[in-house]
């Protein structure tokens, strides 16, 4: 690769799919690759999801072991690879409060330009001392080490840098963009979509759950609340899209209930556009999210939404496809919540692509605005 390149390294758990993987592919797609080369230091050695196209795009994977193996492994092994890769102009840490001690070796190394960056909210409350004085030392660490203090959501911002950040001028709020020209080309037939896809051509409705299995997706709660729906729909179909380590654990309770036919398991997929836009409607019932970049996509594929408490409102592009409800009220406001789902009229393109430019989730965008803060 040509030594004229910025060099810019993204640190990361692994690069498998997830609003953090998903938002940092759409970044290096669009990122002027003949101007930038893009690293991604990874705590595994398992080999992810997107491994290959990040090296078919010119990228560079590089291994360091995970921080629980002890600090002063994963620290000299760091080290030596931004020694041997770099040099960078640019580190750029997505792994929330640990950042504090990437950045504090990025610092120590020379880069220039050090971000982190929070994508996510987590609670503070009945956390153990130990893990308040972790907290409390990596936000410290990140003010020391950091040039630029980046969010997904203003939620996203305070949960890492605390309430009083917005006092900090290196503090920004970075929506999850996407790129917008999937969506631009679905066909408005869904069912056109469902015979493509092998989801059947008819009407009945169709709902799809994006997000890794984990216990913040609440997919125990969406189980129970489609399974009532399902007593009333019996040809309902729910979609979910993606892996974790509760999977089995949620394949088991769909057979214990007896909705193998009307529940599939997906798994990791590449035709994201394609699955929203042949759905009815989006469900994300999440205990918290820092935005939730599948709903912007949802939204873009123009298919309403129903959401719980924990999701931001920055999420809700104002196009009438965003519905909240609470995880603690009635189950039959759930129920007619998503009854509702098939009964909204999706907008128009035009409509939708001036909403995610206004709201800043257009990927092009955001990819010069990075591009800027990574040239320093």
């Amino acid at each position: 690769m040509s030594p004229h390149k910025i060099k810019v390294l993204h640190v990361v758990g692994k690069m498998h799919p997830g609003g953090i993987e998903t938002l940092l592919m759409n970044v290096y797609r669009q990122t002027d690759r003949e101007k930038f080369e893009f690293h991604f230091a990874v705590q595994t050695e398992e080999k992810a999801f997107y491994d290959d196209e990040i090296e078919a795009l010119g990228g560079t994977i590089i291994r360091q072991p995970h921080p629980q193996r002890g600090m002063r492994k994963f620290k000299k092994a760091l080290e030596a690879n931004m020694r041997k890769n770099g040099p960078y102009a640019a580190v750029h840490s997505h792994i929330f409060g640990f950042s504090g001690y990437v950045l504090k070796i990025a610092d120590g190394l020379g880069v220039p330009v050090r971000i982190s960056h929070s994508h996510t909210v987590h609670s503070h409350r009945n956390k153990s001392l130990v893990r308040r004085i972790y907290t409390l030392y990596m936000q410290q660490l990140i003010r020391n080490h950091a040039t630029k203090m980046l969010g997904c959501s203003r939620d996203a911002c305070e949960s890492l840098y605390g309430k009083k950040c917005w006092g900090d001028d290196r503090v920004h709020v970075f929506p999850n963009a996407i790129s917008l020209e999937p969506y631009e080309s679905l066909p408005a037939d869904r069912g056109m979509l469902r015979v493509k896809l092998g989801l059947g051509g008819g009407n009945d409705p169709l709902f799809v759950h994006i997000g890794r299995f984990v216990q913040q997706k609440n997919h125990s709660f969406l189980i129970d609340r489609f399974a009532e729906y399902v007593e009333a729909n019996p040809r309902a179909k729910l979609l979910l899209v993606g892996d974790g380590p509760q999977r089995p654990e949620i394949e088991a309770k769909v057979q214990r209930l007896g909705l193998s036919q009307r529940i599939e398991f997906l798994g990791l997929r590449k035709d994201i556009p394609e699955l929203l836009g042949a759905a009815d409607g989006f469900i994300l019932p999440s205990l918290f999210e820092g935005l939730g970049i599948v709903l912007i996509e949802a939204q873009a594929a123009g298919i309403p939404c129903l959401v719980s408490e924990g999701v931001p409102e920055e999420a809700d592009m104002q196009l009438g496809l965003f519905h909240k409800l609470q995880l603690s009220d009635d189950p039959n406001l759930w129920l007619k919540g998503l009854q509702q789902l098939l009964g909204t009229s999706p907008p128009d393109w035009s409509s939708r692509r001036e909403a995610l430019e206004q709201f800043g989730f257009n990927m092009a965008s955001s990819v010069r605005r990075l591009e800027h803060l990574y040239g320093g």
